[in-house]
């Protein structure tokens, strides 16, 4: 921890302290201050290179080499939060120097000993060719679909004409029967 932060946590103490009103302020403002001297803070010095507390940022995917469990602390001991079966992906955000993995799972951040962990190698050029083969199915898809789409109109263009084409030739039924029988109204009167 920095010197700074030591301060700022003794002055905190004393604005509290100072908030204080009264003879009874006044006193514990007085073991206030003694509780604030008593408290030590550990220096910068302590935390040694290779620590469990000191962590070394990552942003992995890796993969469980067999069955682990995630733990709440890197230490054997510590309390299971979940467990990884072999194969299964895991997140890897930190690195400990005591040999351990920071891990993250829906939200639960854990360790696993790094040696159940193994860096998930990517086939680049496989998945250059999946994608391709994805994209390549994804436009037959939208091809078909827009086929479908367009015999639909003509479907729907070609029915409006031949109803026309119906309605045209049964009114000139009416018509041509209507002519007919004035004709033959003419011819007998």
């Amino acid at each position: 921890m920095k010197k700074e932060v030591k301060i700022a946590s003794i002055l905190a103490v004393m604005g509290i302290c100072f908030g204080l009103s009264g003879t009874a302020g006044n006193m514990q403002y007085v073991n206030a201050l003694e509780d604030a001297a008593a408290i030590q803070l550990p220096e910068e010095d302590t935390l040694q290179p290779g620590s469990a507390a000191e962590i070394s940022e990552l942003s992995q995917l890796m993969m469980a080499e067999e069955s682990v469990k995630m733990k709440t602390a890197p230490e054997d001991n510590a309390e299971v939060i979940m467990s990884y079966q072999k194969g299964d992906s895991v997140f890897v955000t930190g690195e400990t120097g005591s040999g351990w993995y920071r891990v993250i799972y829906q939200d639960k951040e854990g360790y696993v000993p790094k040696e159940y962990l193994s860096v998930q190698e990517m086939d680049v050029a496989a998945l250059d060719e999946e994608m391709a083969r994805t994209e390549q199915e994804a436009k037959l898809v939208v091809e078909t679909v827009e086929r479908y789409r367009a015999d639909a109109r003509r479907s729907k263009i070609w029915g409006s004409v031949i109803i026309v084409l119906v309605l045209g030739i049964f009114a000139t039924g009416i018509f041509s029967g209507i002519k007919s029988s004035k004709g033959r109204e003419e011819q007998e009167g």
